[in-house]
């Protein structure tokens, strides 16, 4: 079948070439004219169909493969491409003819052996007139956003192109995205997330196409600050308790030792504590009120700045204390030593034992024999001989043996106790919370939440197993077996959490001053003595 279906295969492939010889033979077209489809985007980079419509006698049309109705073949025709490459119907533009606007390729096309009717065009190359950067998901305006956007391309045939993937995509690399007040990485557009770093409650991304630089789009968002901002800490968690070590095996006949006890672990520690200070200001370029809130870690000495809409906004603070250290297993016990072997010594006994044994003496025994008589006749006569007979005597013989003899094994080392393991470190507490409000800010101490949980304890560490107890050693009798060690004591579950700190409030004097030129400052008043609490 194999055989059959590949001579048949041979066989078609014989009469498309003789038929294509043939046809050649026959191709003398009077004309030509290369055909374009203006609805294809013909850009840098990319490629697209184009194909040759022949004209002859008596009214003959043919096309070539590609188009519709169109059975020619390319290697009728000789193609030369300027600005680009041609196989199989199709064009690839150079990548370097970007920008694209006001620039061309040129292609001549004549049937082979008929330079005559060449044919030459230049065509066009598209370009973006518009180029819009579209956000596709809901976001927050306000500092730290992510949007994730699409580029939306209007070109000069009146072609619409969308682009979703904008990162790690060969397409939009043929726009330059700007950003300001945020950032262009990965495809997505972030806003700072500082806002001293945006002026003017704005920050946006410019996206030009690289295609028609006089094309270019700024995505613009004007902040509002309706965010649930979050900052978070922690103390610093407590390291696990080292696990015990292992007790040594016995030696011979000896006990194992028990293993270590589990240190216990640390415990976490205390959440750093952190001031909360919020002013209420009027915005006169949002035209609107905002909380400024600034915020410090008093163990770090770090700063954060926010502002808040209170039509929409919030702002959470935790600080949660360090989760305890693990508590260490406690040491496994050591096995039992085998007990000794009992000396083995040597005696000798004299044993009797009775034997057969064989003895031989002279018996008469008549026997008959055949002689012959005087007269030559055979006859049988009886005559008389002494003939060994084999006896049996029994004897008493006496044998030297060595005998073995063996004390009793000794009792094997019983197995050393497992360690016990150790407790888990307590959780640290909650650092405590600080608010200070100005007079007209205290309205809105609703929209501030503090979380500031003690931190969880850590797991008891799980006790070691006894050692195995060790085998009597051989002897009459063998010594019997050790005892297994006990198991080292478990604590189940975990070392206590740590307190949940404490939160204050209290009233401050106005300290966010919008200078007339409109550059801000944020002074704090002075710390509120925290010692008296």
């Amino acid at each position: 079948m194999k055989t059959k279906f590949v001579m048949l295969f041979l066989a078609f492939l014989l009469t498309t070439s003789f038929a294509n010889k043939v046809f050649g033979i026959f191709f003398k077209p009077d004309s030509i004219q290369i055909e374009i489809d203006t609805e294809q985007l013909i850009l840098p980079g990319e490629s697209f169909n184009f194909g040759v419509t022949s004209y002859h006698r008596k009214g003959k049309i043919r096309k070539t493969l590609g188009m519709q109705g169109g059975f020619v073949f390319w290697w009728h025709y000789e193609v030369e491409v300027t600005g680009g490459t041609f196989s199989s119907g199709k064009i690839t533009v150079n990548e370097r003819l970007m920008p694209s606007k006001g620039k061309y390729v040129e292609v001549k096309v004549f049937p082979k052996r008929r330079p005559k009717l060449i044919q030459q065009i230049l065509i066009p190359l598209n370009y973006e007139t518009a180029a819009v950067f579209h956000p596709v998901s809901n976001f927050d305006k306000a500092p730290g956003s992510i949007v994730k956007g699409e580029i939306v391309s209007k070109f000069d045939n009146g072609k619409i192109r969308v682009l979703k993937k904008l990162a790690k995509n060969t397409e939009a690399e043929k726009y330059q995205f700007t950003a300001f007040g945020g950032s262009f990485i990965n495809g997505k557009f972030r806003i700072d997330p500082d806002f001293m770093n945006i002026e003017n409650h704005s920050a946006g991304l410019i996206v030009q196409s690289l295609r028609n630089e006089s094309v270019a789009d700024t995505f613009n968002v004007k902040l509002d600050y309706k965010h649930h901002y979050k900052l978070n800490f922690k103390g610093q968690w407590g390291f696990s308790g080292m696990s015990g070590s292992d007790g040594i095996d016995g030696g011979r006949g000896r006990n194992g030792m028990s293993g270590e006890f589990g240190q216990n672990g640390e415990s976490g520690y205390k959440g750093p504590d952190i001031g909360v200070w919020a002013d209420l200001y009027m915005d006169s370029i949002l035209n609107g009120y905002l909380l400024y809130v600034f915020v410090e870690n008093f163990e770090s000495g770090e700063e954060f700045r926010y502002l808040i809409n209170p039509d929409g906004g919030s702002f959470t603070v935790s600080s949660v204390g360090g989760d305890g250290g693990r508590g260490g297993n406690g040491g496994d016990g050591g096995d039992g030593g085998t007990g000794v072997d009992g000396d083995v010594w040597f005696s000798y006994k004299t044993v009797e034992q009775k034997v057969k044994k064989p003895r031989t003496r002279k018996v008469a025994k008549t026997v008959k024999t055949r002689t012959k008589d005087k007269d030559g006749k055979v006859i049988e006569v009886e005559k008389t001989v002494m003939v060994d007979e084999v006896y049996y005597v029994e004897v008493v013989e006496r044998h030297v043996i060595t005998v073995e003899n063996r004390e009793p094994g000794g009792t094997g080392g019983n197995g050393g106790n497992g360690g016990g393991g150790g407790f888990g470190g307590s959780g640290g507490a909650g650092g405590d919370m600080y608010f200070y409000f100005t007079e007209d800010g205290w309205v809105f101490e609703n929209l501030f939440t503090a979380i500031n949980n003690g931190g969880s304890g850590g797991a008891n560490g799980s006790g070691g197993a006894g050692g195995n107890g060790g085998r009597g050693g051989l002897g009459d009798p063998s010594g019997k077996s050790g005892y297994c060690g006990a198991d080292g004591a478990s604590a189940f579950g975990w070392g206590s959490s740590g307190q949940e700190g404490r939160v204050f409030k209290e009233t401050t004097d106005e300290f966010y001053i919008i200078q007339p030129t409109e550059e801000t400052t944020a002074e704090k008043t002075s710390l509120f003595d925290t010692s008296i609490y």
